[in-house]
């Protein structure tokens, strides 16, 4: 991207072509850090223009009628935001949640109330398609990509078919870093902070011929989590309750000269390096060759335990104690049996006993070990026990590791005075390891293992040019991927195990067009289509629950289309108007509880409409943005938690409207014979459903140095499924109906930020504060029967964040000293309820980090 005082282009080069992507509407703010990094010369003292690639060509962002928000690296690091699982905080009507510990480096992702979901599977299409440098990301796996050396950030909001692919029905998320220039130039940037944080980065850009150029850039960022992992026994004799750990020994015997604590979490280590080869023999033709490797070795996720469920076991079992004050009755029999064991072994059940001390003023540790101990497996619940080769006493280590390599090639030319041309080609790797420890507990009754490896091929071939004097833009091109990769999981969930090996191949072809046409110098009229084909094909190892050695198909044609309008009242006012459709192939699920589970995912099929006006107002010293937007899904993928009963026999299984880790879920099983048993049983249909809103971004330059920015964005959803609220004792309400108080995300966000320059003697210093705030999230398991219950609920909250940048007048020398969450307040993304307990990732509490820099 560049920002200068004139588009690159002529004006109607600025129109130049491309698919512009189903939505279009608001744009981003100017970002003042934007305007200065990229030397972006202001008019008056206003507000630059910012340069975008959106479509496929550069052009002016307030005469792109799409909805972006493009911020550059100082902006997001100024806000905390530091990969994709933080950008929601700046982007109006995105929620973006990390990743937590069911997954490595895959977060969640909701715009504008279309939803990416948790699935890091290849074989459940994107809903939102990410990029890095042209280069696509195809599954959900490791897209919590970082920002490092990355120049700025477009998140294109609405669906994205006609340009981005089927896979984009939420929109796109696009990171450039910086290509080569050949100048010389480069840096060096060392940071300390809380907890250790060391921080060293460092990049260099060398002329190596008149027609060749290099940049190499390095990064290595190391901390020590915010959380303890601590050892329980430890604990126990620490805080005088030493009956509380049965016989359950010392997880390290040294533990208590050490306060019981046995690790961390939430710290990392992470390393990446990229080398960019540009040559340029003429001014019509460039190649550009790209490296990139990341390396993560991170500590566990800081997800924390936030209640336990009673346990207890029959009294004929010849428990100690007898029944608990939960009647037995209402949990199901798989666990009934990993308590007798844990209580034979050593005389504990999984309770809230293994609720952690809080500290600092919220919940940050866990009793979490990553091993599950050698458990007394001789017991019965009725005729339920342990199955053969039930795995126990094994341990993994308490790290998740990851590392993505990306290789690629970029070729331009001008073929004529009208004609371009544009071919990509793109290499990537991704694996990672990581273990997920859910119940949080020594006990280890959720307990499983991972190990991910995608390689992705992907190619891209684009013509654009001009007709009738320029008039008629054009762009015609073709994009092909293949997704090849392994999900190899040990997967245990109290009695019930599975050791599986899954196989997919993702196979997308498509071919698009788009064309703008200038009826006047002010009105311009544009349309788009895109064709694709998307097969995806699965096999399954899996002797514990299915096996599948054949592959499984899922395959879809689809065509995409767009048409808007735009028209420009002057130079600083334009309104537009867009109609879309916009889609998402079916998928497979590769988890499953039984054999009798496997369905593919529902596609789905939306038309979104958006209207819009940007503006730049009093001699660019005030840029207001604005629209709305309207999406009729006519077909919603909708997961519905349910229950199947695996004392039920027969090959095919009911699916009952209950949730299996409640009362319910026992009471549907007891119609069939033996104990009742629920399992978790994810029933998948597509619904008729709403989304409309709003948005805003506002830029205002009151004084020369003062900056105010105001983003933000309201969305609400409705459901088409009819319901009924509220429910007679034994009614329900079908799959894909929102209770009233539910969310599908939460229906309010908004960022704020405020700098100024203060001009001195001896360098500029400018400090900033930093506010984002997001309305009620809700995560009810049973969201279509009840209201979410206040374990569920993450109320409204803020977080503030604070810096003080300082630049040399001569030199190149910067510092900035951050403050992030600055009152240091306890809050957390999500809650994951299930049968033993409930969880939630936490975030991060008061930090600090200094960052000083060379330029040269």
């Amino acid at each position: 991207m560049t920002i200068e005082g004139k588009s690159r282009l002529p004006a109607a080069g600025v129109r130049h072509l491309l698919a512009t992507s189903c939505l279009a509407g608001l744009a981003a703010f100017s970002q003042p850090a934007l305007a200065q990094s990229e030397g972006a010369a202001a008019t008056d003292h206003g507000l630059g223009e910012i340069v975008v690639t959106a479509r496929f060509v550069e052009e002016n962002l307030q005469d792109t009628p799409i909805a972006i928000t493009a911020q550059t690296s100082e902006q997001l690091a100024a806000a905390n935001v530091t990969n994709i699982g933080t950008l929601g905080a700046v982007v109006p009507n995105l929620q973006t949640v990390p990743g937590d510990q069911q997954s490595a480096g895959t977060p969640k992702i909701s715009l504008r109330g279309v939803q990416q979901g948790a699935s890091s599977s290849l074989a459940v299409p994107p809903a939102i398609a990410i990029y890095t440098d042209g280069v696509y990301h195809s599954t959900t796996a490791g897209s919590e990509l970082d920002f490092t050396d990355v120049v700025r950030v477009e998140v294109n909001r609405g669906p994205q078919s006609t340009l981005s692919g089927n896979a984009s029905i939420a929109g796109s998320i696009k990171l450039f870093t910086q290509d080569p220039k050949g100048d010389g130039s480069g840096y060096v940037s060392l940071g300390y902070g809380t907890r250790n944080h060391m921080e060293a980065a460092a990049a260099v850009d060398i002329g190596l011929s008149p027609t060749l150029s290099l940049r190499a850039f390095g990064h290595f960022d190391t901390q020590t989590g915010f959380g303890n992992r601590l050892d329980f026994t430890c604990m126990m004799d620490k805080l005088g309750t030493p009956a509380l750990a049965g016989s359950l020994p010392y997880f390290q015997p040294d533990s208590g000269r050490k306060d019981c604590i046995i690790g961390h979490t939430g710290g990392e280590t992470t390393a990446v390096g990229q080398v960019k080869l540009q040559w340029k023999p003429t001014e019509d033709v460039r190649l550009l060759l790209t490296a990139r490797y990341r390396e993560e070795n991170l500590e566990e996720t800081p997800n924390v335990a936030l209640t336990y469920a009673t346990p207890c076991v029959p009294p004929t079992t010849g428990f100690p104690g007898g029944i608990g004050p939960q009647p037995c009755a209402s949990v199901r029999a798989s666990n009934q049996v990993y308590f007798l064991a844990t209580w034979k072994t050593f005389g504990l059940m999984v309770d809230d006993r293994f609720l952690t001390p809080e500290r600092d003023g919220g919940v940050y540790d866990t009793y979490a070990t990553n091993c599950r101990p050698l458990l007394d497996k001789s017991g019965k619940v009725g005729t339920t026990g342990f199955p053969a080769g039930y795995p126990d006493g094994l341990c993994y280590e308490p790290r998740k590791k990851a590392d993505h390599t990306l290789l690629s090639g970029l070729f331009e030319a001008r073929l004529g005075d009208s004609v371009n041309m544009t071919a990509q080609a793109a290499y990537t790797k991704y694996s990672n390891e990581f273990t997920s420890h859910l119940d949080q507990s020594p006990l280890a009754i959720v307990f499983s293992h991972f190990n991910n490896l995608d390689e992705m091929w992907s190619g891209e071939l684009r013509f654009d040019g001009k007709l009738f004097n320029d008039k008629l833009q054009w762009v015609l091109g073709g994009f092909a991927v293949k997704t090849d990769g392994y999900q190899n999981n040990l997967i245990t969930t109290a009695i019930n195990y599975q050791i599986s090996s899954v196989h997919g191949v993702n196979k997308s072809q498509s071919a698009f067009g788009h064309f703008d046409y200038n009826i006047t110098d002010q009105w311009r009229i544009s349309g788009g289509g895109r064709y694709t084909h998307t097969d995806i094909a699965i096999t399954i190892d899996n002797p514990q629950a299915i096996s599948f050695l054949n592959a499984v198909h899922s395959t879809q044609n689809r065509w995409d289309w767009l048409i808007s309008t735009d028209y420009k009242i002057n130079d600083g006012v334009m309104l537009y108007a867009s109609a879309a459709s916009g889609s998402r192939p079916p998928g497979l699920t590769t988890i499953l509880s039984t054999s009798r589970q496997l369905a593919p995912t529902s596609n789905e099929d939306l038309i979104a409409y958006e209207a819009g006006i940007k503006a730049d107002l009093f001699d660019r010293r005030l840029r207001t943005n604005l629209t709305a937007f309207y999406l009729d899904y006519r077909k919603l993928s909708t997961s519905v938690t349910g229950t199947e009963c695996r004392n039920e026999p027969g090959d095919i299984a009911s699916w009952f409207n209950a949730n299996a880790n409640t009362s319910a879920g026992v009471d549907a099983c007891k119609k069939f014979p033996g104990v009742p048993d629920p399992v978790n049983f994810v029933n998948n249909v597509g619904i008729p459903a709403t989304v409309r809103g709003f948005e805003w971004e506002i830029t205002a330059i009151p004084v020369d140095g003062l900056r105010i920015n105001w983003t933000g964005g309201y969305n609400k959803y409705k459901s088409g499924v009819p319901g009924k609220a509220p429910l007679a004792p034994g009614e329900t309400n079908p799959p894909g109906y929102l209770y009233p108080g539910n969310h599908r995300q939460p229906e309010w966000n908004m960022h704020a930020d405020i700098s100024y320059d203060i001009e001195s003697p001896i360098g500029t210093f400018t400090p900033r504060l930093d506010w984002n705030w997001q309305s009620q999230q809700d995560f009810e398991r049973s969201s279509n029967i009840q209201a979410p219950t206040a374990l569920a609920t993450i109320h409204p909250y803020s977080l503030w964040n604070a810096q003080i940048a300082y630049e040399a007048p001569e030199g190149g020398w910067k510092a900035v000293l951050q403050v992030t969450n600055l009152a240091d307040k306890w809050y957390h993304y999500e809650v994951i309820q299930g049968s033993a307990n409930s969880t939630t990732r936490i975030g991060a509490p008061r930090e600090w980090k200094l960052t000083v820099r060379k330029d040269f």
